[in-house]
């Protein structure tokens, strides 16, 4: 199933979950905002799996590119919507709220950065030169999405075990923003190497 049809979707759970998660920082309910985050996350792991499903089967869905741009080009912007929602939700939290701590804007503006990066390598992979769609490229890919994968489940497991989770400090909304967004994106990035390992093998010469 194209991105794009089920933008809709995503526009709202992202939407609903910065609106419900700003209300309850302001509130300094912890278990409200964690409901918020997960509505988001759970949401953007079925979009994962409804994208991906279509090319574990023997029939590839027919698309206008090879359908390993097609499926890196899709994984690609639900990553970059990922580090926007983080983005979003940071900046909105802390600007709306009373909630104080000092790194918010940094971090915001980061991931912010992160996810236009995303977007301008998406955008390359379909629209750029054929060599952007090379198999180099695609080693490359998946080299990146699994560093990407790595590094957020390091960073969660870092906010959990130096206790961060459990402060009273201000910084309790930004990692459960944090955590959140992380595992939705470990997730994304584990299903995108699997299937772009799939189409780069059956598309070698034998």
């Amino acid at each position: 199933m194209p991105l794009r049809s089920m933008l809709p979707v995503i526009l709202l759970a992202f939407l609903v979950s910065i609106m419900v998660a700003v209300l309850a920082a302001g509130r300094g309910s912890g278990w409200t905002l964690a409901l918020a985050v997960a509505l988001f996350a759970i949401q953007m792991l079925f979009v994962a799996l409804r994208l991906n499903a279509p090319f574990w089967g023997e029939r590839l869905p027919a698309t206008e590119t090879p359908p390993a741009a097609a499926c890196a080009q899709s994984n690609a912007v639900l990553a970059g919507l990922i580090w926007t929602w983080g983005a979003v939700a940071m900046l909105a939290v802390y600007s709306l709220t009373a909630l104080k701590w000092q790194h918010w804007w940094q971090y915001g503006l980061a991931m912010l950065a992160i996810a236009g990066a995303i977007f301008v390598y998406s955008l390359a992979m379909t629209g750029g030169r054929a060599s952007h769609r090379g198999a180099r490229t695609f080693r490359v890919l998946v080299g990146l999405t699994t560093a990407q994968g790595v590094a957020v489940v390091v960073a969660i497991l870092w906010i959990v075990f130096s206790g961060k989770i459990y402060t009273l400090r201000g910084d309790w909304a930004a990692n459960e923003i944090f955590i959140g967004g992380a595992a939705v994106l470990a997730m994304v990035s584990a299903i995108t190497v699997l299937t772009l390992r799939k189409l780069t093998r059956e598309a070698r010469p034998t």
